[in-house]
């Protein structure tokens, strides 16, 4: 009764979640349908408890966990003790952040090696001493993580002398212990230590049984982990290998079991990702093959394709082990903000730096150079706040290791005094007390060596930082010029422009008076020659203002006067100053459907936008029709207005290429290919943006969006 009680719930909520979910690789709906239809005809728990692994293992995580406890009452009706301890370790995988649930699972185990409670199951002890020490691991790192520092620290402190003074005889409890200083050195950031009592740990699991195969992968990934973050990439790369292993024995265990659903791909993506993130250490050879293991598993696992989708990890350490510098900083700067990737941050803004350097890409190398100096500097102070810690831990360490001394010298010297009469043992007496005062100057000597390395290390850091400090005002200055040669720019164009503009005026005035001045007979032909003079004057004026458009938009002068503006009235004169560049037999339109309505923007500079739209249209329009029109776009708050031509057209492939300062794709056109540049820097400028649609084929069309507010 209770597993078809529980079929029907999980149908009601498997059903629910994948309706709403996103396809994967797995079809876990039909998967689960199937389960739960061999579930109900299921006649003993042995046969149920096979099916359940299989659902637990297809059904979303949180979905899981009803089935994982249901699990484990199914094996012990089944007379399957290890099958229930391993569904608890399952289970513990899904509450690593729930300490109480962690009890909760540890206090289960408890009925399988008390003779002396109700349901009493006898059990290997080696199977159940495995799982408790899996949980008491688990919850050493959840309680690492919720205490405070000086929490931490007393812990640490009552943990060294118990494995100092009276250390467990049991393996496992003095590997729970070695765990749980190691986890609360890593939150100290003590490297030197932690990799000490790390080796301790491993040198501990080797001695397990060979079929502790959770304890060992536990110990790799734990491991793997530290050293990643200790910086002993070696030894973090071998432990990932172990892992892999581990899961390689996993897979084959549980395929006898016919658990056709339990999937390590999430679990091998993230280890191949940190040895591609490892790629300095890495053949050519062996960069390229765990590039493609991970692509295929971004291909096909789910978990995987997310992962990478917040961090694209893999493209950015092959293509910097390529020296695909560009391709790499692309990938940098699509992940680098996302608050998911934080943590890696600093390896980020380094890797940005190195492409920036190799690009030539100046100013985002400066950008990243300022940021990467301040993270350096802060990281340089937080490592040596812990090296500071670690030397009050080695201290304290020391305290507890003299206090031990002290007492074992009491009691000799007690001896000593009880048994005087006895000169041999006066002698050995002795001996032992020259072997201590031999062990305390050992260590004095190692402390003493310990703050020279500390001198060393602080010196060392004060030089880097004053490096920093130095690379920093070179950065600053080299800034500084970089702004002043950009402010001479500007102006000298400014000033330039000024200086062209009389005398173009000054030239179409005197042309003019030449006419004016002609005889009838001679006006209608020199009235030809003002007027090629008057349009290359008008081009070289455009010219001249495109450039000081593009200067002034540069250096953040253009000013931006919002006002409610009638867009009905506003296109009217667009089109009215447009007028007179129409080639023949071409009409200019405007789209009576659009709506009559004001927008607050800056009227000057959308008339501007939308004149050298239509300028670029009329040029390149020899036949048919331009036409202008808006309409509203009320989900986004934004106007969308629209000028499409029957001219030439553009390709989809130069629909970026057309905003780029001075591109022209017709050569023989006139002009300083400035006008849609202008335009998509006003637009911006005005709070929206503009583009080409590639889907309008029988011209071109050009698409602006304006915020209604």
């Amino acid at each position: 009764m209770r597993v078809r009680f529980l079929l029907i719930t999980l149908l009601m909520i498997s059903g629910y979640n994948i309706a709403g979910a996103i396809p994967t690789r797995l079809d876990n709906k039909a998967a689960s349908d199937s389960l739960y239809s061999e579930l109900s005809k299921a006649t003993n728990p042995a046969d149920s408890l096979s099916i359940l692994y299989n659902l637990f293992d297809v059904l979303p995580r949180d979905t899981g966990v009803p089935v994982g406890f249901e699990m484990i009452d199914v094996a012990d009706r089944a007379s399957n003790p290890e099958a229930a301890l391993d569904v608890i370790r399952n289970l513990a995988n899904r509450f690593i952040r729930k300490d109480s649930m962690l009890q909760v699972l540890y206090d289960r185990t408890l009925r399988y090696n008390n003779p002396d409670i109700e349901h009493y199951i006898p059990v290997s002890q080696d199977d159940l001493k495995e799982t408790q020490t899996f949980l008491s691991l688990l919850r050493n790192t959840s309680q690492a993580r919720q205490n405070d520092l000086d929490e931490r620290r007393e812990a640490l402190l009552k943990l060294q002398k118990t494995m100092s003074l009276t250390p467990p005889e049991d393996l496992y409890e003095r590997i729970v212990l070695q765990h749980a200083i190691c986890t609360l050195l890593a939150h100290f950031g003590a490297s030197d230590m932690l990799t000490t009592k790390l080796d301790e740990l491993g040198r501990m699991v080797a001695e397990l049984p060979t079929q502790s195969i959770a304890l060992r992968n536990f110990y790799n990934v734990t491991s793997a982990r530290l050293y990643s973050e200790n910086g002993d990439y070696e030894r973090a790369m071998q432990a990932d290998q172990n892992t892999l292993d581990c899961i390689t024995t996993l897979e084959a265990k549980y395929a006898k079991q016919k658990r056709n659903f339990r999937n390590y791909d999430a679990n091998r993506y993230v280890i191949y990702t940190r040895f591609l993130s490892n790629y300095p250490l890495l053949a050519p050879h062996e960069v390229e093959k765990y590039y493609k293991m991970a692509m295929r598993l971004v291909d096909s696992d789910f978990t995987s394709y997310e992962t990478n989708r917040i961090f694209p990890g893999p493209q950015i350490y092959y293509n910097l082990s390529n020296k695909n510098y560009a391709t790499a900083l692309q990938y940098i700067k699509s992940c680098i903000d996302d608050p998911h990737n934080q943590h890696l941050r600093r390896r980020l803004i380094k890797d940005e730096i190195e492409c920036a350097q190799a690009l030539g890409d100046n100013e985002t190398l400066l950008q990243a150079s300022l940021e990467y100096n301040t993270i350096l500097e802060k990281h340089l102070s937080e490592r040596l706040d812990q090296k500071l810690q670690e030397l009050q831990l080695l201290s304290d360490t020391s305290d507890i290791t003299d206090s031990y001394n002290r007492l074992t010298l009491e009691k000799q010297q007690s001896e000593a005094k009880a048994l005087r009469k006895f000169t041999i043992l006066m002698a050995v007496a002795a001996a032992i007390l020259l072997i201590f005062v031999i062990v305390l100057y050992n260590l004095n000597r190692r402390n003493k060596q310990l703050v020279k390395t500390l001198d060393q290390s602080n010196h060392a850091l004060r030089t880097e930082s004053e490096n920093l400090e130095n690379s920093r005002a070179e950065l600053l200055k080299a800034r500084d010029s970089a702004q002043k040669a950009n402010n001479l720019k500007t102006d000298f164009i400014k000033n330039m422009s000024y200086e062209v503009s009389a005398p173009l005026k000054a030239i179409n005035e005197y042309c003019k008076l030449i006419v004016d001045c002609a005889n009838a007979s001679d006006r209608k032909y020199l009235e030809r020659f003002t007027s090629l003079v008057e349009l290359n004057s008008d081009l070289l004026t455009t010219i001249v203002n495109d450039v000081l458009h593009i200067s002034e938009i540069d250096s953040n002068s253009v000013p931006i006067k919002n006002r409610s503006t009638d867009l009905r009235n506003l296109c009217s004169m667009v089109l009215d100053g447009v007028r007179n560049r129409l080639a023949p037999g071409v009409s200019l339109q405007f789209d009576a459907s659009s709506p009559a309505i004001s927008l607050f923007t800056d009227p000057q500079r959308l008339h501007q936008i939308l004149l050298n739209l239509l300028t670029n249209a009329a040029k390149f329009t020899t036949k048919g029709s331009i036409m202008l029109g808006y309409t509203i776009d009320p989900s986004n708050e934004k106007v969308i207005f629209n000028v499409t031509d029957t001219g030439i057209g553009i390709k989809a492939d130069k629909k970026e290429v057309i905003f780029d300062r001075f591109v022209k794709l017709d050569k023989e056109t006139q002009g300083a290919g400035l006008g849609l540049t202008i335009s998509r820097m006003l637009a911006r400028l005005l709070g929206g943006d503009l583009h080409l649609d590639t889907s309008y084929n029988k011209g071109a069309r050009f698409i602006l969006a304006i915020p209604k507010k």
